[in-house]
């Protein structure tokens, strides 16, 4: 089992020095495994709600990380993906661990007994705070848009980052509703990280320079502040700046 960022490293290192990105991504409520049972991710399954568990089997760089049984792990498929880059092959992609952090706050809330009901929504676009709507589709005029928006950190999280003024950025790949046992919402968003290319030279003409990382996480809606102007430099493929002065 590899992370999301392993699978797409490998397009990354294979793209040509100018080649464009192009990434389309889909999303199924099921698909069938390699002994013919059918894996399912969806809230609309004879207007129920299903999301299968599942034995996955772990590399031998992995195994250390995770109690197993005989080297199987168990986890609960949440989203089921398919992602194409550049036209190449297909990445077939299941989300099952990445909501630990979050999930973890209701399960110890939950009594004993209790039965955990799960609610997953998936947005093409949302409103935020002040206004401007973040998307993440592949149908917004017939084109894709996933937006690039402004990240404000919590204090013990900005060490982990180069940040400009406390606030990072990163593109958004998929957007999130989910609701356990009819509490709270929790809105969501599936994203991947920027990061300055150089910690001597971090702004070029004052915008922040940046390069694409292997690194995503799920981030709360609410945090984000706004969505932000991107433009890739063409002299390199993984080079991009923010264009401050559109705000």
């Amino acid at each position: 089992m590899y992370s999301l960022d392993v699978y797409l490293e490998i397009y990354y290192q294979n793209l040509s020095e100018h080649e464009k990105i192009d990434m389309i991504f889909h999303i199924y409520g099921g698909v069938m495994l390699k002994f013919g049972s059918i894996m399912r991710a969806t809230n609309k399954f004879h207007k129920k709600s299903i999301f299968s568990n599942i034995a996955v089997e772990m590399n031998a760089d992995e195994i250390f990380e995770y109690t197993s049984d005989n080297d199987v792990c168990f986890v609960q498929v949440l989203l089921i993906t398919e992602i194409i880059m550049n036209y190449k092959e297909p990445m077939h992609l299941a989300l099952v661990q990445c909501l630990d952090v979050y999930l973890e706050i209701y399960y110890q809330n939950l009594s004993e007994h209790e039965k955990i009901d799960m609610i997953f929504h998936i947005y093409g676009g949302v409103m935020l705070k002040f206004g401007s709507i973040m998307r993440a589709t592949n149908k917004f005029h017939k084109k894709s848009i996933f937006s690039n928006i402004a990240v404000e950190m919590n204090a013990d999280e900005i060490f982990e980052y180069t940040s400009d003024n406390d606030v990072c950025f990163v593109q958004v790949l998929l957007i999130t509703e989910i609701i356990m046992n009819y509490k709270e919402p929790m809105h969501l968003a599936l994203v991947q990280w920027y990061d300055f290319t150089s910690s001597v030279n971090p702004y070029l003409y004052e915008c922040p320079l940046l390069e694409k990382t292997n690194i995503f996480n799920l981030i709360e809606i609410e945090a984000i502040n706004d969505i932000i102007h991107i433009i890739p430099r063409f002299i390199d493929n993984n080079e991009f700046l923010v264009n401050k002065f559109l705000f």
